[in-house]
């Protein structure tokens, strides 16, 4: 039986997401500055998070990114929470001129983020 695009993305996505965790931490500065870059209403891409974010939490962005994406084969009724919307080149030297997407984050997306944030804040209390 041939596997479709959309079951190997999830695939690879599952398999990434066990090789290089995005740790509570480093998603909630993304969270933020996520929230914060959409805030302008603008889109925004990883340019911008290289320019705010530690440089540490900046390796885990692709990850995270790709976790926003809602490119889920087992969920596809799942509403987009980061919607592409083109590219532009890599401001990190390293890159040598690779192109990066550039994002809007969904109503769907903020709301999502935030409920993350209420969440977190939450177990904090509950811990104390």
């Amino acid at each position: 039986m041939a596997t479709t695009p959309a079951v190997a993305w999830a695939r690879a996505r599952q398999i990434l997401s066990t090789l290089q965790p995005v740790s509570d931490w480093t998603t909630a500065v993304l969270d933020q500055a996520v929230l914060y870059l959409a805030d302008s209403g603008t889109p925004f891409g990883m340019n911008d998070i290289r320019l705010i974010v530690p440089k540490d939490e900046c390796r885990k962005a692709g990850l995270y990114f790709h976790a926003l994406l809602g490119l889920d084969a087992l969920q596809p009724n799942k509403p987009d929470l980061l919607r592409k919307v083109g590219e532009e080149v890599s401001i990190n030297k390293k890159a040598h001129g690779k192109k990066v997407n550039v994002y809007v984050l969904t109503s769907a997306g903020r709301k999502f983020i935030q409920d993350r944030q209420a969440a977190r804040i939450e177990q904090r209390r509950a811990a104390a």
